[in-house]
């Protein structure tokens, strides 16, 4: 999920929406990592290519996230 606790890093790919997208990647022999989760702004979940690498598929169907000018969330936009 969008993390900011762990120095690895994060891929995150904007989708328009997250079940096709995941059905495409499933399609081509990646996998499901967490389910699809409701945030805020829309809607993430966690996928691994067919290579074993993991990256998180983000879909803003209700908004973006609104920052300070350090890039610290605020609040949200809709």
């Amino acid at each position: 999920m969008l993390q900011t606790e762990h120095p690895e890093h994060e891929i995150d790919l904007l989708v328009e929406s997250v079940d096709q997208a995941l059905e495409h990647i499933e399609a081509a022999g990646g996998s499901c990592v967490s389910d699809p989760i409701e945030i805020p702004v829309g809607r993430v979940a966690v996928v691994h290519d067919p290579f074993g690498n993991p990256f998180v598929l983000i879909e803003l169907s209700k908004g973006r996230y609104t920052t300070d000018t350090q890039g610290n969330v605020t609040g949200v936009e809709t």
